[in-house]
């Protein structure tokens, strides 16, 4: 039997499909306590039994599940009647146009990208629920005003006919006609005004008397629906008979949309006695169906035409600039760190700004372009060019410098920036999808040359962004999978030549993609916000290997783990340090963590505080590629280092160039003089050995004693005892 929920809980019933429990409790907990009725399913088949049983009135699907993804479920979805009218948003924690294309090609309504924000699941929710019962209480009123229409005129007529043979049905008839809410209007069979009832004067403003013996056209809207009145005056002469819509006018002049019943009443004869009209008005739902009209091509924020009615217009631009010899730009724009201003000043401001933003952008285009918004900060902008793109260029100039203008929002100042990339018809595509799907590309290269910028997309871009996407792809499940593996670089000692330590370098070795250099996926994994989980999968291994080795006898072998700056920056890694230590049994003494320049002096004072907490520990700290970065003696002073690294650019040709030979000895001796110990990176030859031992460096690595080794390796290399001084 099925639950009746209308009065229980008065704003709808969602389906949430959601592998992840944690993903699945936080969308349950916020759209029950919103005032839905909420079902859930952990799985595709789950939720096409689940949607079977009764069909919900949203559903809201993970695209990545195992088993039966999204975009199957989707597909069976829309291929079962009774479910294919229900509505459907993706949730993705993947911000990949083609997996967005894809999904509405299949017949999602929206797209809401992980992590979740509230405002926009409870946004994107309610519009379209109550778009899905808006439409679907307007097919019900239509049918039902049809129903009543026919049944009534029947009737009417009907009365009409016996009237003079049946006075009680007569009394009956002018009840009726006198208590329907719908406006009933009788003429004689020249068209003049016999009768009206109460409704007739409610609606149309004027008295039973005002209109008797009138002409029945008093009432049309005359020019304004002329097709319709001729049109109905012919149906009703041939059939006897018209229903439909049609234009009217009231008493004060205000025209307005009724749905109109005519029909001829005749005697027995078969001649014609009266035409009888029943109508209602109908403007409120006309509003209805224009904003429902609306809704489904516009953005319900900004007002700007969405994606459905943003490819209507680029087909009638390509089509126009085709016939002249031209070509069409599609250019997409997001606004620079925008998630910053909704966490500064919360959501309501954000979306006062993209109002904002919307109308800069409305303003500043030319007549004929469109402005469109895709949903959170992005926006496309369709233009119709000359070859050379002299508007384009012009207007991505124009765009990228007004909106560096602080913008004034309820009386605050707000700074935004943008990036725009750009693709055009002439060489990137001749379809709306793959023009946004290149401007996208190129969009993704102009955040990457420092935002605020533009970028027009090119074929090697392409490609290169392609293959961030498949690094990206394979890094989330490397963990998994088990592909990633510790190597250890030796470090020497330059008095003793002996190993006393190592620093540990990530090594991937993907299934799919082979060997990916560190320089390739560290920094994509800070990008997608990957390192904090590779970095924590790192220093347990390491840690964990420690303890073998101290197990197997190997002795306390220092080891130096590089923390990259996303970890730096959370505040829980310092905790899992020391929880992590604690784990595998490591005295804290014999790890260590490197830091680069850059990754402190983002927040100094902060950055401070984090030193100080490990150094509490036990835990040694190392600077790397010191001399490459800021270099600020000043808060170098402050921090609690232990060992300054030289880099390698600085080492390769410290006995044959002068400068290098300088930089590395003021290292040496500034490190020395703060206590810290000096490591030099990237040693190969006999000669630069030497140079550093003669200038009283600590210690060595690199390839003149030995590349990095795996576990195995490092341990027998260790156990050989191959010293510094014997090569």
């Amino acid at each position: 039997m099925h639950r009746d929920l209308s009065e229980q809980h008065t704003k709808g019933e969602v389906l949430i499909v959601e592998d992840t429990p944690a993903s699945l409790k936080l969308l349950s907990d916020l759209l029950t306590e919103a005032g839905y009725y909420v079902r859930q399913a952990p799985n595709g088949e789950l939720a096409l039994w689940t949607a079977q049983s009764r069909p919900p009135e949203l559903i809201l699907l993970d695209i990545r599940m195992p088993g039966i993804d999204g975009f199957e479920v989707c597909r069976r979805l829309k291929a079962t009647p009774a479910l294919c009218q229900v509505p459907v948003i993706f949730l993705s924690a993947q911000h990949d146009t083609d997996d967005k294309v894809r999904g509405f090609a299949l017949g999602a309504v929206d797209f809401i990208a992980k992590p979740f924000q509230t405002e926009e699941i409870l946004a994107r929710t309610d519009a379209h629920v109550r778009l899905g019962r808006a439409q679907k209480a307007l097919a019900d009123e239509r049918a039902l005003l049809e129903q009543r229409v026919a049944e009534r005129t029947a009737e009417l007529a009907k009365e009409v006919e016996q009237r003079r043979a049946n006075e009680e049905f007569l009394r009956l008839a002018s009840k009726v006609f006198e208590a329907t809410q719908d406006a009933i209007v009788v003429t004689d069979r020249t068209g003049r005004i016999v009768a009206t009832n109460p409704a007739f004067t409610q609606i149309s403003g004027y008295s039973a008397a005002e209109v008797l013996a009138q002409s029945i056209g008093m009432l049309h809207a005359g020019a304004h629906d002329a097709s319709a009145l001729d049109a109905m005056l012919q149906s009703v002469m041939k059939t006897g008979h018209w229903s439909g819509e049609i234009m009217a006018r009231r008493k004060n002049g205000d025209i307005y949309p009724g749905l109109l019943s005519a029909s001829v009443v005749r005697d027995e004869n078969g001649h014609v006695m009266n035409h009888v009209a029943v109508f209602m008005d109908i403007t409120e739902r006309k509003a209805e169906q224009h904003l429902i009209d609306f809704l489904s091509n516009h953005d319900a924020l900004t007002g700007l035409p969405n994606r459905l009615l943003a490819r209507q217009r680029f087909a009638q631009t390509l089509s126009a600039a085709s016939r002249e010899g031209r070509c069409v730009a599609v250019m997409c724009l997001d606004l620079d760190r925008f998630k910053s201003i909704n966490d500064s000043y919360g959501h309501d401001m954000g979306d006062k700004a993209l109002q904002v933003v919307s109308r800069y952008l409305s303003e500043t285009v030319r007549e004929g372009d469109t402005v469109t918004r895709q949903g959170g900060d992005e926006f496309q902008i369709i233009v119709a060019d000359d070859p050379q793109l002299s508007a384009t260029m012009a207007l991505a100039q124009n765009i990228l410098a007004g909106l560096r203008k602080e913008l004034m929002i309820d009386g605050r100042q707000i700074t935004v920036t943008s990036s725009i990339g750009i693709a055009v018809s002439l060489s990137d595509g001749d379809s709306f999808d793959e023009l946004v799907r290149n401007a996208d590309t190129a969009l993704f290269r102009a955040k990457e040359i420092g935002r605020d910028n533009y970028a027009i997309f090119t074929e090697r871009m392409d490609a290169e962004i392609r293959d961030k996407l498949a690094i990206q792809s394979q890094l989330r499940g490397a963990i998994a999978r088990a592909e990633f593996e510790v190597h250890y670089q030796p470090q020497v000692c330059l008095k003793t030549g002996a190993v006393v330590g190592a620093e540990a370098l990530l090594r991937w070795n993907s299934a799919v993609l082979g060997k990916v250099p560190p320089n390739r996926f560290i920094p994509l994994a800070e990008e997608y916000g990957l390192v904090n989980s590779i970095g924590e999968w790192v220093l347990e291994s390491v840690c964990a290997q420690m303890k073998v080795w101290q197990d197997q006898g190997l002795g306390k072998i220092k080891v130096a783990v590089n923390l990259a700056a996303g970890q730096f920056a959370n505040d829980a890694t310092v905790p899992y340090v020391e929880a992590t230590l604690r784990k595998f049994g490591v005295a804290p003494e014999y790890l260590g963590l490197e830091i680069t320049e850059g990754t402190v002096m983002g927040d100094p004072d902060k950055a401070v505080a984090a030193l100080r907490r490990l150094k509490d520990i036990g835990v040694g700290i190392s600077l790397d590629d010191f001399g490459t970065g800021y270099s600020s003696l000043s808060y170098l002073k402050r921090f609690p280092i232990d060992v300054l690294k030289i880099d390698k650019s600085f080492v390769d040709d410290v006995t044959t160039n002068s400068a290098d030979a300088a930089i590395a000895l003021s290292v040496i001796s500034l490190a020395h003089n703060l206590n810290m110990r000096v490591i030099a990176e990237g040693v190969e030859t006999r000669e630069q050995v030497q140079f550093l031992t003669d200038r009283g460096c600590d210690e060595m690595q690199g390839y003149y004693y030995s590349r990095p080794l795996n576990a195995e390796g490092f341990a027998a290399l260790v156990r050989e005892g191959r010293n510094l001084l014997d090569m």
